[in-house]
């Protein structure tokens, strides 16, 4: 049997499978918020200068994620892809260019960076470092190496 090579999808690809999620994503959490009443309390307190409690952050956090599963989780644990690397063709593999196990996929690589991405000052810096990694010669973000996974072509 040949062996099957392995091409690193580029970073256009992941940049681009990245906007769709959130093109699909961004527009649904925005419409739960306007029907609970949330957009317009949020709204309201950002105008005045008043943040989110440590509750209302959890909670919307929590609505974020639950969200982000019910679109992708099925998708994540039998195809290690989001609908955006679906249609970009790309897939998460481990460095062996095996299918990652769901828990280790979602734990690792999106919720731990996630919610520390939810940390004032510390979790924004963290996040921009995560992406700037894309950059080195093996174009693996930081919760590429903390997960030990990389993002490939996929047909």
């Amino acid at each position: 049997m040949p062996e099957q090579t392995i091409t690193l999808a580029g970073r256009g690809s992941r940049l681009g499978a990245v906007l769709i999620d959130s093109v699909i994503l961004i527009p649904i959490l925005i419409g739960i918020a306007m029907v609970t009443g949330f957009w317009d309390y949020f709204i309201t307190r950002a105008a005045n200068g008043i943040p989110l409690s440590l509750n209302e952050n959890l909670i919307a956090f929590l609505v974020g994620q639950s969200l982000f599963l019910l679109l992708n989780g099925i998708f994540l644990a039998n195809h290690g892809q989001t609908i955006g690397k679906r249609i970009m063709k790309v897939k998460i593999v481990d460095m062996d260019g095996k299918q990652v196990g769901f828990l280790k996929l979602y734990s690792l690589r999106y919720l731990a960076f996630s919610f520390i991405s939810q940390i004032p000052v510390a979790g924004g810096l963290l996040s921009i470092i995560n992406v700037l990694f894309i950059f080195g010669k093996p174009r693996r973000c930081l919760h590429d190496l903390l997960t030990g996974t990389q993002v490939v072509v996929h047909g």
